[in-house]
């Protein structure tokens, strides 16, 4: 819940006119839900919808955002489990399952995310890794068809919005196990991105990282030089 219509259509339409007509990595911006009838993506990014109702379509879910709504407003990616919608607004995982395989079968795709708390980062490298495996788990059961339409935020939940970050080894052990477990068993590369207090000084180093395919950008995508720093370190 971050800026003004009049501060987001600025940032928007700064980064826009800022990024080259042929960029070759995607841009993907989540606004905020009241926001998105208002901007539309276009050749420099693509809009993204932070939450939706699941599984119902359509109904009496006052306040709700239905997948319908985000078709008629031509959004077609949608973010799922975040760490805020699990803590804030009791997300579980059966939760996260449901709306993300509903999206998908409703032709959209999902930017799936996962991570740990401190207490089990705590334990070490190999409980972080299960946690997290655990939450991503269900994703063995389905078809490669709709494992095409996941992307994979890996975001620790103690390093969002604090100014911590794992380290450049922990970060790339996640990721890089967590691909080649998924691989295993599903035979689909399903791209993993890092969120976590990742910014114009990290990312660089972050995004060398043997596994990390981009980031999800959180307090530094509220200003477009920062970003635009991100965005050219994602090379």
């Amino acid at each position: 819940m971050n800026l003004s219509l009049s501060e987001a259509s600025q940032l928007f339409h700064s980064l826009s006119d800022a990024i080259l007509p042929n960029e070759q990595r995607e841009v993907l911006v989540f606004i905020p839900q009241p926001f998105l009838g208002v901007f539309e993506s276009n050749h420099r990014i693509t809009l993204g919808a932070q939450h939706f109702h699941a599984p119902e379509l359509q109904g009496a879910f006052t306040g709700e955002t239905s997948l319908n709504h985000l078709k008629s407003l031509n959004i077609a990616t949608v973010l799922v489990g975040h760490s805020e919608r699990r803590m804030h607004f009791g997300e579980s995982d059966d939760k996260v399952t449901v709306k993300a395989r509903k999206a998908v079968e409703e032709g959209f795709r999902v930017v799936l995310c996962c991570g740990e708390p401190l207490d089990i980062r705590e334990k070490g490298e190999e409980e972080a890794f299960k946690f997290v495996y655990d939450q991503l788990k269900f994703l063995e059961l389905w078809p490669t068809n709709l494992l095409q339409k996941i992307i994979i935020a890996y975001e620790p939940v103690w390093a969002i919005g604090t100014g911590k970050t794992p380290s450049l080894d922990e970060i790339e052990y996640l990721h890089s196990n967590l691909h080649d477990q998924l691989h295993e068993v599903t035979q689909v590369d399903v791209p993993i991105l890092y969120g976590g207090s990742c910014d114009a000084e990290n990312s660089k180093a972050i995004f060398a990282l043997k596994g990390v395919n981009g980031g999800l950008i959180g307090g530094a995508s509220l200003k477009v030089d920062s970003l635009l720093q991100i965005i050219s370190n994602a090379c």
